[in-house]
């Protein structure tokens, strides 16, 4: 590579190109008018136009990464927005399945207690047949008197059978 010496093709400095620290409201000429007035050689335009050519390819390479990064980060962010949903969702059925397990509780204690009073009211009804077989027993049956029990039974009625067929218990 052929370098070129600044004072026989102009420098920065010579007073016909401006300086970049002027500020004089002029804009600053473009890279091809300073190139120009450079006047490189054709090794250092092509070194520039490859380092040029090589820093666009990276800077496309660069690009398509960052997509790349995008799309994951994009991917990353539903899963996770998804992955939320779904514990939000597990743990409202979780708390209906635990309510669940207390309406069962509460109600298999229900049925526990109906069989208690179920069992009470069965051992109730033999105590009073029993009682009722001894009162019977004590008494002793008249074979003229019939003892009717209603629907409910505190209510009884007890009728000669003379009575019946004369029409007044009818």
């Amino acid at each position: 590579m052929v370098f070129r010496s600044a004072a026989c093709h102009g420098s920065p400095k010579s007073p016909s190109f401006p300086s970049p620290h002027q500020n004089d409201g002029t804009p600053l000429p473009s890279i091809n008018e300073r190139l120009a007035f450079l006047r490189p050689s054709r090794q250092l335009l092509e070194y520039y136009r490859k380092k040029i050519a090589d820093f666009d390819e990276e800077h496309e390479e660069l690009v398509q990464r960052l997509e790349k990064y995008k799309a994951s980060h994009d991917e990353q962010h539903k899963l996770q927005w998804e992955m939320r949903q779904r514990e939000e969702e597990i743990a409202e059925l979780q708390k209906a399945l635990s309510d669940m397990q207390v309406f069962l509780f509460q109600e298999r204690e229900h049925v526990l207690r109906l069989y208690a009073e179920n069992d009470r009211l069965k051992i109730r009804e033999l105590e009073d047949r029993k009682k009722i077989q001894h009162l019977l027993a004590l008494l002793g049956t008249d074979s003229g008197e019939v003892t009717y029990f209603c629907k409910e039974p505190p209510h009884k009625v007890r009728a000669p059978l003379a009575l019946l067929g004369t029409g007044l218990l009818e």
